[in-house]
């Protein structure tokens, strides 16, 4: 997996335009640096009748933050595309201290989905909730997330480039393109990830109790 990174980060410096021409692809390479590192578990899809209302959601917003300061990543958790980009960010956040996720459509992600102004079955980008109550999609999502993992310089690095470099139009077209194909790509898998073992406080539930703030 280093050595995908490697060679990434060779082809986007080595000549002056690299960056600008190979940083739009930078979820797609998010999503493949670590296809398979991790077992994932399955998990029952869970089945909601009726779509959160707006007081619901906030009511969640406000119990999921209450004590712990980490966003949450919004994916699509029958995505195998979305799910390695998930593994990336596991593996180089280490200690859980940057970010915690919730598939798109569990009960939570619904929830929050509504609260970001969203229909509940809204699956055409990740988001991230931020505790001051903004959300972000599509490129700017993929930026955020790149930013706060501490143990890749090489995605930091490309995501703080991306995000100054690039015009925002031109990374949420490139965005669209890859979410537009992502079955395509990598195929889905037929049961919802909703956790990952030993990993349960990096994973977001209904019933989830909020961490210590770190």
């Amino acid at each position: 997996s280093s050595l995908v990174s490697e060679q990434f980060a060779a082809m986007a410096f080595r000549h002056r335009r690299g960056p600008t021409l190979l940083l739009p692809l930078l979820p797609a390479f998010l999503s493949y640096a670590f296809v398979g590192v991790i077992s994932q578990p399955r998990s029952r899809v869970p089945r909601s009748a009726t779509s959160p209302t707006a007081e619901t959601a906030k009511a969640t917003f406000g119990q999921l933050f209450n004590g712990d300061s980490r966003p949450i990543v919004l994916y699509d958790g029958v995505c195998n595309m979305c799910n390695s980009a998930v593994d990336v960010a596991l593996q180089k956040d280490p200690d859980g201290r940057k970010l915690r996720f919730s598939a798109l459509q569990s009960e939570v992600g619904r929830e929050l989905l509504v609260f970001c102004g969203r229909e509940a079955k809204d699956l055409s980008s990740m988001l991230v909730v931020k505790p001051d109550g903004s959300c972000l999609a599509q490129s700017d999502a993929v930026v955020f997330v790149g930013q706060q993992l501490d143990g890749s310089r090489v995605l930091q690095g490309l995501s703080k480039v991306a995000e100054s470099v690039l015009p925002k139009t031109l990374r949420d077209g490139a965005y669209k393109v890859i979410a537009k194909n992502r079955y395509n790509v990598l195929g889905r898998r037929n049961e919802l990830r909703l956790g990952q073992d030993g990993m349960d406080d990096r994973f977001v539930q209904k019933d989830s109790k909020s961490a210590p703030a770190v």
